[in-house]
């Protein structure tokens, strides 16, 4: 995704460790826009996770068979829903955890008749709000972001820290907006932990797996990336352990976030210094050497991307602007309607089941990807793109909870499989094509560095703006005791990573991709029977229904 271009210039250093170039020509820069495999990915995704949930709860004794006693012959949802409703939270918290499809409009459908097959209508919605919230925040959002990082003429790293983040984590947040003020639940927390993990262990396998050859990383961008995910993750940890999030808690994820910035802004001349003091471990020409060699992109995969040249950091001492790193205000690209036709089945399949979307966001987004005086209604294109994106997510979060609630499945489960996989797919298929073509600093420090936008301004953001300036010296409820394992295990993944690459020598490979693949169905595996209290009562049993 776009803020990819925070950390390109690691591997317009490493490119330049085969042929020597102008300083206007030491790196790439590349946007995919193969959305057909995603879709169907999202899709087989959802039916996994949707059986996977719906079993373990099966297991777990969860499934009513008859009131009070479970198909297993053990206590049931609804004698434990008796027990412990009778026992008032003596600390505030409640006793159950409230139904957050009661917090929506009511439903087209009875809960028997979703139950009857109506609910694939939800599931498919869904997959289709998936897909246009992808298009809305490649094709316009992040678009209006580049002009907007033009217009300021920012860094590119603090361009990437900031608002190229925002483009591609805005599903995220808006997820965990409609979380806090709509939906009252832990599916905004859940969402977020389950992206991190998925960007940080599933998109990472994805790249070793799918890599066409060994991808030397640099030591730098994965040491920045990893310490401070770290530390972001260390907080959420803190934060939600006694089930409650203060005000100050929410200011210091702000405070903390506004320090990567500031990191960021000096990431140049901190590089700069290491690779000067530590050739092996800095990101100039140098490292790469170090590594084994450069690499070469084969144009022949070039059919797809739209390729911008950049100047590296590393050399000359000078700092690199967002706009120099898009090829500069002269590299003018062509624009291609998205009402033409593609060519290829598969592609005018999905052509078509997008038509309605692409024709609605045609006529109510300035597009300012177009030449001319397009570009001037930047702010405009913004706009209607954030209002769309939080409209788009309320309905997705909506169906989501839907399906959730008729198949008997806890938000939180529903949020670290379907919201999390759904808002990461773009940036996964991204991430892919980039390591394909030997970027894979760009592909890994997409996948970790969205994370701290994520966790730190998806969550403190919400946080800050509930507790401080909406209700002043309030407190957000977090639900969900199995969260603070999940986080804990989050914390787990990025350790592992961290040591796995460099046991591995530094390299992006099929086996580091395995491994990765590995840990990440062994924690979305707990974390589902932590969430269905598989190893005992975590959390709260849902409150009786008020509307069926």
């Amino acid at each position: 995704m776009a803020e990819n271009s925070a950390n390109s210039n690691s591997a317009a250093a490493t490119l330049m460790a085969a042929e020597p170039a102008p300083p206007s020509t030491t790196g790439t820069r590349i946007r995919r826009r193969r959305r057909g495999p995603a879709i169907l990915f999202l899709a087989g995704w959802l039916l996994a996770c949707t059986l996977l949930g719906v079993g373990t709860r099966s297991w777990a004794g969860e499934v009513d068979t008859e009131p009070g006693v479970a198909a297993s012959g053990r206590p049931g949802r609804h004698l434990l829903e008796e027990v412990l409703l009778t026992e008032a939270g003596s600390e505030g918290k409640n006793a159950c955890t409230p139904r957050s499809v009661e917090t929506f409009p009511p439903d087209l459908f009875t809960l028997e008749q979703k139950r009857q097959g109506a609910i694939i209508i939800h599931v498919l919605v869904a997959v289709w709000l998936f897909a246009a919230l992808a298009v809305v925040c490649d094709d316009y959002f992040v678009s209006s972001l580049e002009v907007i990082c033009d217009v300021l003429d920012l860094k590119s790293d603090v361009a990437g820290a900031t608002f190229m983040a925002a483009g591609s984590s805005a599903p995220e947040l808006f997820t965990s907006i409609i979380g806090v003020f709509f939906a009252k639940s832990d599916v905004g927390i859940s969402t977020i932990v389950g992206s991190a993990v998925f960007n940080i262990l599933f998109i990472v396998s994805l790249c070793g797996v799918f890599a066409t050859q060994a991808i030397y990383l640099s030591w730098w961008p994965i040491f920045r990336d990893c310490g401070y995910y770290c530390l972001s993750v260390v907080a959420l940890i803190v934060v939600i352990q006694n089930g409650f999030v203060d005000w100050y808690e929410s200011v210091i994820f702000v405070v903390m976030y506004a320090l990567y910035i500031v990191i960021m802004y000096y990431n140049e001349a901190i590089d700069r210094n290491i690779s000067d003091r530590y050739p092996s471990l800095g990101t100039g020409a140098s490292a790469a050497a170090a590594a084994g060699g450069a690499r070469r992109l084969d144009e022949s995969n070039m059919d797809d991307e739209r390729v911008a040249i950049v100047p590296s950091s590393g050399e000359g001492g000078g700092t690199t602007t967002y706009s120099q790193l898009r090829g500069g205000e002269g590299n003018v690209e062509e624009f291609e309607s998205p009402l033409t036709m593609p060519q290829g089945l598969v592609k005018r399949i999905y052509w078509v089941v997008m038509l309605p979307w692409t024709c609605v966001f045609l006529f109510t987004i300035p597009d300012c990807r177009r030449p001319g005086r397009w570009r001037k209604f930047f702010f405009i294109t913004f706009i209607n793109s954030v209002l769309w994106i939080a409209g788009m997510s309320y309905l997705l979060v909506w169906m989501v909870c839907a399906v959730g609630d008729t198949l008997g499945i806890p938000d939180t489960v529903m949020g670290l499989t379907i919201l999390a996989a759904g808002t990461s797919v773009p940036d996964a298929m991204a991430s892919v094509f980039v390591a394909r073509d030997g970027f894979g600093d760009m592909a890994v420090s997409n996948s970790i560095g969205s994370n701290v936008f994520d966790i730190l301004v998806g969550l403190g953001v919400p946080w800050f703006i509930d507790t401080i300036i909406r209700e002043p010296g309030s407190t957000v409820v977090v639900n969900s005791n199995g969260l603070t394992y999940s986080t804990i295990m989050l914390l787990s993944t990025v350790v592992f990573l961290f040591v796995a690459v460099y046991l591995n020598k530094m390299r992006l490979d099929r086996k580091l991709g395995a491994a990765c693949l590995v840990v990440y169905i062994v924690f979305i595996t707990f974390s589902i029977l932590y969430e269905t209290n598989v190893f005992g009562e975590m959390n709260p049993p849902p409150c009786p229904r008020q509307r069926l």
